[in-house]
């Protein structure tokens, strides 16, 4: 469609305005909003407020049979026709009100839809029988009660008719009791306006809220869902409710096997309503700054925030320390979003540092802080984390409670100095390998990583426990087993039952998310259960041995060393020593000093906020994650009352959440200076900085395709294999896993190494090739192909696809 005529009446679900509600109605920017956080949304085109109001302008009164009768001018009839070309076959037209699905009034069922509606002129009509609900007495009389003022202008949303096998609704709410430990799933066969429209009664499922336990079918006879489908339902409802921060009902649809989601809103009218959004401050400071979506795609909540302020003058220090050209690299909180950037020397400063660095490449400091790490500080780390989870919290006196969670952030605080101490190190012995070899060698990108894969143990650690706990149990059941044999077995014999809580308390202590409110893996024994499931899953095509991968890198060493002539290969020795060390080090530093510190943080925060919320100083104990730890610790010894506290901060939570910001502030610096006047020692520390974070963060990603039936991206791990499709957009959605999938997501963190052993390859739209993502895969020899940019948008659950590590590229097999 033309910018000059279109554009304003009609814009694609794709289109960065469909997430402006005041142009295209609060129903329509919900689901482009979730179709670009990777929600299964069918596609759709969005007739804007101004369509309407450009139709209704020629009328003295308008009513809704004036609405109706009123011919569509050229303008409008030339978008009906040209939408219902792109979207060919039976289409849904459904109103998005400008104010509706609001937090005090949803609007829910009087504006109109309709449906099965096939070709231009049947879409011009209803498009205006959308238009003409909103003058109705129904809708005036609701508008009126509810505070609002006037017409409210009506968007429309037409879309992609699902041929539903099932469909229904999903809350995260009991809507009558305000209970947040459910999600309420009903089911109707066929279209979902059955169930709307009261036309049948559906069939009903609780399903324990983040899949605690087994859904229930409460009621009805239809049959059209199983337990695991309710489980799938609900899953995507709280993933809903996450991304609007609150509690959520939507609609769903099944068709083919496939789950698509049809609308999303807020609950209104519960127990215990969520707060009002209340506006926070979005000014950046001074530079470039992009959002930082792998720590913090949502914005992270006050307790967790606050805890990470202290990164940034960390990351100053190691700057110096290292003697890198820049101040540091900081993290700001922009509109409630964290963003990250680089902060410059200032001009008098960078002689000083010029010197600094050439010292620090001359006394071994990398190698130093390498040696310290395994000698004295991850033996004391190991200690400390062992006595604080050792540590039986509900047995602790208030004050007694104080003190643990004290020690608990003094551990946080400092796993923050040294982890990113050894961040710099490790960054800077593996940048002078890669630079060396690509460089001077003249290796290709991927070459580097063959000479280091396998030396990652604590990425198979997780998996070398599980495979002991399923051949334990294996040895008891006869064949394959599902998850409710395992629990028969878990409570029938003793032995399993004891290793599989050894393998929940050794491993469960690993926060699964950065956001301090996230569940652990201790505390998702459902999940634990299906990584076991699926080890006990017949053979498939899985990855390499951690033998066969040390096998390869001892050949790819040999190789290297023969090839290079006698005057390098003693530099690549000592090059390849340093990587060697440091190569583990990547995943060993997140587990020691964030994954279990942070585990341990939330344990002894959450404890607190029982506590409180016991004794009616909170809500729930899960907003004690809306405070500062010192306003805890008053609560906890002082009695303070911090509801009010946490009611303002969770309504700035969510106007955040509904106010994403742009993807950076201020403009893009330039290529920096060239440095081939500096000192050699300079030139190789900054080089081989700038290659290492180039290759954990990966390249731009992969260009716009032409070939529909492949996805390309950067090579990460080489082999080739090919499987199902399993997209999983968050940490959240483990138990969507089984064995044998290709795992697609949007990246990893080091602690998706505990799903690794299920998957047979994997796709990322982000990261490079010294990402955790690619690591964890080439530790377990499956092939990886990273930076697709929309492989989780493109590749949809159960597509059969061949993946090839070694070019980069995901071939469409097909459904």
């Amino acid at each position: 469609m033309s910018k000059e005529n279109a554009a304003p009446l009609v814009v694609s679900l794709d289109d960065p305005a469909a997430l402006d509600p005041a142009e295209v109605g609060a129903k329509a920017a919900v689901l482009a909003r979730m179709r670009r956080a990777g929600f299964p949304v069918p596609d759709g085109w969005v007739f804007t407020a101004r369509a309407m109001a450009a139709h209704t302008a020629a009328l003295d009164t308008p009513s809704a049979g004036a609405v109706r009768e009123r011919a569509l001018d050229a303008r409008a009839a030339a978008a009906v026709a040209d939408v219902a070309r792109r979207l060919p076959g039976a289409l849904a037209v459904r109103s998005s009100g400008i104010d509706e699905d609001g937090a005090s009034a949803s609007h829910a069922g009087q504006y109109a839809t309709v449906l099965d509606v096939r070709g231009a002129d049947a879409l011009g009509e209803a498009l205006k029988s959308c238009w003409a609900s909103g003058f109705t007495e129904v809708v005036r009389g609701y508008r009126a009660a509810s505070g609002a003022e006037g017409d409210a202008p009506l968007a429309v949303l037409v879309q992609s008719l699902v041929p539903a096998d099932s469909a229904g609704v999903a809350f995260t709410v009991n809507p009558v009791t305000g209970a947040r430990d459910e999600v309420l799933v009903s089911a109707v066969p066929g279209l979902g306006e059955k169930l709307v429209s009261g036309e049948v009664s559906p069939d009903e499922w609780s399903v324990p809220a983040g899949g605690a336990g087994d859904p229930a079918h409460t009621s009805g006879r239809h049959g059209v869902l199983d337990a695991g489908q309710a489980r799938e339902v609900a899953a995507l409802a709280e993933r809903a409710a996450q991304v609007l921060g609150g509690p959520t009902d939507i609609e769903w649809a099944r068709a083919g096997g496939r789950l698509h989601l049809l609308q999303a809103r807020p609950v209104t009218a519960i127990a215990d309503p969520v707060p009002q959004p209340v506006p926070v401050a979005a000014e950046a400071p001074p530079g470039f700054w992009t959002k930082d979506t792998t720590h913090a795609p949502v914005p992270l909540l006050p307790m967790t925030r606050a805890l990470l302020e202290y990164n940034n003058a960390v990351l100053e220090a190691v700057c110096a320390e290292f003697g890198l050209l820049l101040k540091g690299m900081a993290f700001h909180t922009i509109g409630g979003w964290r963003y990250m950037g680089t902060v410059p020397l200032a001009p008098a400063d960078v002689p000083a540092r010029i010197a600094a660095c050439v010292e620090a490449a001359h006394d071994g400091r990398v190698g130093r802080a390498l040696t310290e790490w395994s000698t004295t500080q991850r033996p004391r780390f190991g200690k400390r984390i062992e006595r604080l989870r050792a540590a039986e919290l509900v047995e602790l006196d208030d004050a007694g409670l104080a003190a643990h969670l004290d020690e608990a952030v003094a551990l946080h605080r400092e796993g923050t100095e040294v982890h990113f101490r050894l961040l710099a190190a490790v960054s800077l012995a593996l940048g002078r390998f890669g630079l060396f070899t690509t460089t001077v060698l003249g290796w290709d990108q991927a070459r580097p990583f063959a000479l280091l894969s396998g030396l990652s143990t604590e990425s198979t650690g997780p998996a070398r426990a599980m495979a002991g706990l399923a051949a334990l149990a294996a040895d008891r059941l006869p064949g394959a087993a599902g998850p409710a044999e395992l629990r028969a077995l878990l409570k029938t014999d003793p032995e399993v039952a004891e290793a599989f809580e050894t393998y929940r308390v050794e491993y469960g202590c690993r926060a699964l998310q950065y956001e301090l409110a996230a569940p652990t893996l201790a505390e998702r024994p459902e999940l634990i259960l299906a990584l076991l499931r699926d080890r006990l899953a017949p053979a498939r095509d899985g990855g390499d041995s951690g033998a066969a991968v040390e096998q390869e890198r001892g050949r790819a060493v040999a190789a290297a060393l023969e090839e290079v002539g006698s005057g390098q290969a003693e530099h690549l020795r000592v090059l390849l020593a340093d990587a060697e060390r440091a190569y583990p080090v990547r995943e060993d530093n997140e587990y020691w000093t964030v994954s279990a510190p942070n585990a341990l943080l939330r344990w002894a925060v959450l404890e607190a906020g029982g506590r409180l919320a016991e004794r009616g100083l909170l809500a729930e104990a899960e907003h004690v994650f809306f405070l500062e730890v010192d306003e805890v610790r008053a609560a906890l010894l002082d009695g303070v009352d911090e509801r009010d506290v946490v009611l303002r901060r969770r309504g700035e939570h969510r106007w955040a959440l509904a106010n994403p910001g742009p993807a950076s502030y201020g403009e893009r610096p330039g290529p920096p200076p060239s440095m081939d006047r500096l000192p050699a020692e300079v030139r190789e520390t900054m080089g081989g900085f700038q290659w290492t974070l180039q290759h954990m963060n990966g390249a731009a990603p992969a260009a716009p395709r032409t070939d529909s039936a492949t996805v390309t991206g950067v090579p990460g791990s080489a082999g080739r294999r090919t499987g199902p499709v399993r997209v999983v957009r968050d940490e959240s959605e483990f138990d969507k896993i089984r064995a044998g999938d290709v795992l697609v997501c949007p990246i990893t963190s080091p602690v998706w190494s505990v799903v690794f052993p299920s998957v047979t390859a994997l796709v990322t739209d982000a990261g490079g090739a010294l990402s955790h993502a690619a690591i964890i895969a080439r530790e377990y020899g499956i092939p990886a192909v990273l930076a697709t940019g929309d492989g989780t948008s493109v590749l949809e659950d159960g597509t059969l696809v061949t993946v090839d590590g070694g070019a980069g590229t995901v071939e469409i097999l097909g459904g």
